[in-house]
């Protein structure tokens, strides 16, 4: 079982860059540090996240929002602040994005239409929009 990076870009209110990114499949959200978080312009929410570690201790992460686009797929994303040596790619912008990761190849495989899938059949949805 191997390892598997992706080119991430990430856009923010002030800047957009390519960021190289270790898939994490262990962790919920994207993670990058304070420092790249501030250059972009992420959107800063109201929120935080309790995370907890590889190593065991658990941390509180304010949580931010940018658009990242993987592949020609784009879709927003939620970003945790937290110093880390390598930004972390996690499984809701895969999921969000329509990718998983294979670990045998180290690709990333589409696995559902980008941004997601719309559980409501044509009838449900003519009758919400009247």
């Amino acid at each position: 079982m191997g390892f598997t990076y992706v080119n991430v870009t990430v856009r923010g209110m002030k800047a957009s860059r390519d960021v190289r990114m270790l898939v994490d499949t262990g962790s919920t959200y994207i993670v990058l540090d304070p420092e790249t978080i501030k250059e972009l312009g992420l959107l800063e929410t109201p929120y935080t996240a309790d995370l907890l570690l590889a190593d065991g201790r658990k941390i509180r992460a304010r949580i931010f929002l940018a658009e990242v686009e993987v592949k020609g797929r784009r879709g927003p994303a939620f970003v945790a602040e937290l110093n880390v040596p390598t930004p972390l790619l996690g499984v809701h912008a895969l999921e969000t994005l329509g990718f998983k990761a294979n670990s045998k190849t180290g690709e990333m495989e589409e696995i559902s239409p980008e941004g997601g899938y719309l559980l409501h059949t044509d009838r449900q949805l003519s009758q919400t929009h009247k």
